[in-house]
């Protein structure tokens, strides 16, 4: 499943899951499908340093674990979007 919001649309983007308000990312090989741990490192690691948290798990450790509060104001939550949007963009 590709993912709905085009700030974060990207072939390395496998799937998007949302129980409640934990959010995770998986991160793939586009042309494979497979597993991609590096980039999610890679784009962990950019997110720390632009100001956004993120953690990784995963069996093969590329998804991407995104836990706002449940009191996020709306233009927060855009704003770190916009972040994982760029950073994501930025490790290709």
């Amino acid at each position: 499943m590709q993912a709905a919001d085009p700030r974060i649309a990207d072939p390395r983007i496998g799937d998007v899951r949302w129980p409640g308000a934990m959010v995770a990312v998986e991160i793939v090989d586009p042309t494979t499908g497979a597993p991609d741990a590096a980039t999610t490192k890679a784009v962990a690691s950019a997110a720390h340093a632009a100001g956004l948290i993120v953690l990784t798990c995963g069996s093969h450790g590329n998804v991407l674990r995104l836990l706002p509060p449940l009191a996020i104001p709306g233009l927060l939550l855009d704003e770190a979007l916009d972040v994982l949007a760029e950073v994501i963009a930025s490790t290709r």
